[in-house]
């Protein structure tokens, strides 16, 4: 199986504030047993009983008072063990009950308590960075009798606590996991999808999802292999992938897979006469691989996208264009600020071309694709090489990292941004292309002045302030 999409998500979480009733146990100290012991046994003098134990006078008489104000025992003429002693003692140490309010996560679509400790995210963080937000299935909440007790997380109590039983739920708040859905295709079936939370494939999620039927919500339906450029891309780079002989890759992959059907019938046949064309056909297929290997084009992965920018703002000589949607912080994160800011100290061109717009709640904020943009106004005012304009066509679905005249990567995967305003899964399509003569075809084709018209600078409005508290 290989990986075909991954798509960020966000798994519901209700984050609850609920009173419980906990029970502790008051573990003595080795010193305190000690001192009780010695009373049980007949020691009945203060100084006979730090006298026993060796403890000096002034920490002793400390130990002896805590005791009695403790109601472990009675400073009488003679130190007495009282029954609460006699108890805790016997248990080596104390429970006391009390009611306390722990905050439990629980996951709507697993229907378990959340165990390890995930960052959570407000749903409006969530939508500025474009993330998909899992409906949750059931807002109903199980009977706090049918929540397990023994499921808690442990983080969540103190040394010695334990809780007895849930009395009520105080607060409800909606946030959200931040999660990855991996989908692997799986030939002519359907695909395989998987959940991912901090990099580690969850198992419970993964069969949730399924079973309460989230898949097609999130993409994963009969639209999946044509959705969002899924198909646009290869016709853009099969054509450019020519070799001397003027064969192209569509060509050579087609004489490969030809070859190998054929070695596989010859190697069924025992005679002289198959021998001869067998070697003969290897050597043919030996060759064509040793092309393969020398074309310009090569198949990216989901993740490589983002990764061909760092690979751009760090080896670029003369100039750098990205196409994409509008950018996200999880794409232009601050250290790709910092490159991209070194490679336009070194005079390196560098143009960023956004296809869609902000809206008016994208500004209004102080996190999302707003200060990113104002970011990158403010860069284009201190380097007069950077250059950030706004696409004519709102609906690209193909985007492009080149570098130079020496590499272009071509995808449907926005390299600085997330996808459209609705995210879905699709199937990924994306290519490499290296050298000069198919970088230089592909610009020719689609990244000319005409095929990337933009419509101007858009001027950004000035960023929200909080009104001052100070009266005038």
């Amino acid at each position: 199986m290989s990986l075909v999409d991954y798509l960020p998500i966000a798994l519901p979480i209700y984050l609850l504030q609920i009173e419980a009733l906990v029970a502790e146990k008051r573990e003595l100290m080795p010193v305190e047993e000690f001192v009780l012991k010695a009373i049980s046994m007949g020691v009945r003098s203060g100084p006979d009983v730090l006298g026993t134990l060796g403890l000096g006078s002034g920490y002793g008489e400390k130990v002896l008072q805590s005791l009695a104000d403790d109601e472990y025992i009675a400073q009488k003429p003679e130190l007495v063990i009282r029954p609460k002693g006699v108890n805790v003692l016997s248990e080596a140490g104390e429970r006391r009950i009390y009611e306390k309010v722990l905050t439990v996560a629980w996951n709507p679509v697993t229907q378990q308590v959340m165990r390890d400790k995930h960052l959570l995210k407000k749903s409006g963080e969530l939508k500025l960075a474009r993330v998909v937000r899992v409906v949750p299935p059931s807002t109903k909440l199980p009977p706090l009798i049918e929540l397990p007790l023994e499921r808690l997380p442990t983080w969540q109590l103190e040394k010695g606590e334990q809780v007895i039983r849930f009395l009520e739920v105080q607060r409800r708040s909606l946030l959200y996991v931040p999660a990855v859905l991996l989908i692997y295709g799986r030939g002519k079936g359907e695909p395989l999808a998987r959940v991912a939370i901090d990099g580690v494939i969850d198992s419970n999620s993964s069969v949730a999802i399924a079973r309460h039927e989230i898949l097609p919500r999130l993409g994963v339906d009969g639209l999946f292999a044509r959705r969002m450029g899924a198909t646009a891309v290869e016709p853009r780079v099969k054509p450019l992938g020519v070799l001397p002989g003027n064969e192209s890759l569509a060509d050579l992959l087609r004489l490969k897979s030809t070859l190998q059907v054929g070695i596989s019938g010859l190697e069924r046949k025992d005679s002289p006469d198959a021998a001869v064309k067998l070697d003969a056909k290897k050597a043919e297929l030996a060759t064509v691989q040793l092309k393969l290997t020398q074309i310009p084009v090569r198949a990216l992965l989901p993740f490589e996208v983002p990764q061909l920018v760092d690979v751009a703002l760090q080896k670029a000589k003369n100039d750098i264009v990205i196409t994409t949607t509008l950018p996200i912080g999880e794409r232009l994160t601050s250290l790709r600020l910092l490159l991209l800011d070194q490679v336009l100290r070194k005079g390196v061109k560098v143009r960023i071309l956004i296809s869609d717009r902000p809206t008016e709640d994208e500004f209004a904020v102080n996190e999302g694709p707003g200060p990113l943009l104002r970011t990158l106004n403010d860069m284009m005012t201190v380097h007069t090489n950077l250059d950030v304009s706004f696409l004519r066509d709102t609906d690209r679905v193909v985007f492009e990292v080149r570098i130079d005249d020496t590499l272009v990567g071509v995808s449907n995967e926005p390299p600085l941004g997330a996808r459209s305003r609705d995210p879905l899964a699709r199937v990924f399509s994306g290519y490499q292309l290296s050298g000069t003569k198919p970088v230089r075809a592909y610009v020719e084709s689609h990244m000319s002045a005409q095929h990337l018209a933009v419509v101007g600078k858009i001027r950004l409005p000035a960023p929200v302030r909080k009104a001052s508290g100070r009266a005038k």
